[in-house]
């Protein structure tokens, strides 16, 4: 397991952070789980070692955000 961790830009409300997480546990195989917190402007993503940063940037970015990847664990 891998936990990849983002900056994300452009939230406004709990919704979108949902649909953050939303398309990341349903457009990415590989990821099992997805936490984003608009109020830290953060998504901590659960991932196998398949799943790389750029997969979930670019995810994120075709939602309309922009996700700064931090660091992975």
């Amino acid at each position: 397991m891998t936990i990849h961790t983002f900056a994300v830009t452009g939230m406004h409300c709990a919704s979108c952070g949902l649909l953050i997480d939303e398309t990341l546990e349903d457009e990415i195989p590989g990821v099992t789980r997805s936490q984003t917190s608009v109020r830290a402007g953060r998504t901590v993503v659960h991932a196998d070692q398949t799943v790389t940063p750029q997969q979930i940037t670019q995810a994120i970015a075709g939602v309309g955000y922009t996700a700064a990847w931090e660091a992975t664990s």
